[in-house]
């Protein structure tokens, strides 16, 4: 830069380096934000809708197993017909909403956590394309980020979801006999313990 009379120029040419940084900031925003689009609220749903397509013959089939599981093991305990057999089957039913509710609470939590990943990379981005003021590699950036974040997660498998059905039927068959059937049964929960009375 010249010394002396070059000051208005330097000024003039400072401004129309920044109008240029502006507007490829702005070029690389709308790319950002065009890639971004994608990420809807249908985007979100069948993030929820794939944990649960996952997670709910996982649970039928546990139910299923759990339910023949419990109708054999009062069958060779003599309770097929007791109050008892009533009440744990009432109970199987009872955790199987238990689960389905759990269920859907997983699947909107995973759909929320898409949320904040996707905003949270969204905002990276801009951020990134503030200092950089390049188009082409923030929509280049965006492109990779946007692949990634649409790979639906590895789901953990459901184990064991209602292995304690038949949880204490052996005693509880030897207490009905001796007419003492009075304990709480821990089926389920710690927390939604009964008396079985006789």
């Amino acid at each position: 830069m010249c010394l002396g009379g070059g000051g208005d120029g330097g000024a003039a040419e400072r401004k129309r380096q920044e109008e240029e940084r502006q507007a490829r900031i702005r070029s690389g925003s709308t790319a950002i934000n065009d890639t971004f689009g994608q990420f809807d609220d249908d985007f979100y749903q069948g993030r929820r809708e794939a944990y649960t397509s996952y997670a709910q013959p996982q649970i039928n089939q546990q139910y299923e197993d759990a339910f023949e599981q419990l109708r054999k093991a009062l069958a060779a305990s003599n309770l097929s017909q007791s109050s008892v057999a009533a009440r744990r089957r009432g109970r199987l039913e009872q955790e199987l909403g238990e689960m389905n509710r759990k269920m859907n609470l997983t699947g909107q939590d995973y759909a929320n956590k898409a949320r904040a990943d996707i905003e949270a990379a969204r905002s990276g981005l801009q951020s990134q394309n503030m200092n950089m003021a390049n188009p082409s590699l923030a929509s280049a950036n965006a492109l990779t980020r946007a692949q990634q974040l649409n790979e639906v997660p590895v789901f953990d498998p459901l184990t064991n979801l209602f292995a304690s059905a038949t949880e204490g039927l052996a005693t509880q068959a030897d207490l009905e006999k001796r007419s003492k059937a009075r304990y709480p049964s821990g089926l389920f929960s710690a927390g939604s313990s009964a008396s079985i009375k006789p």
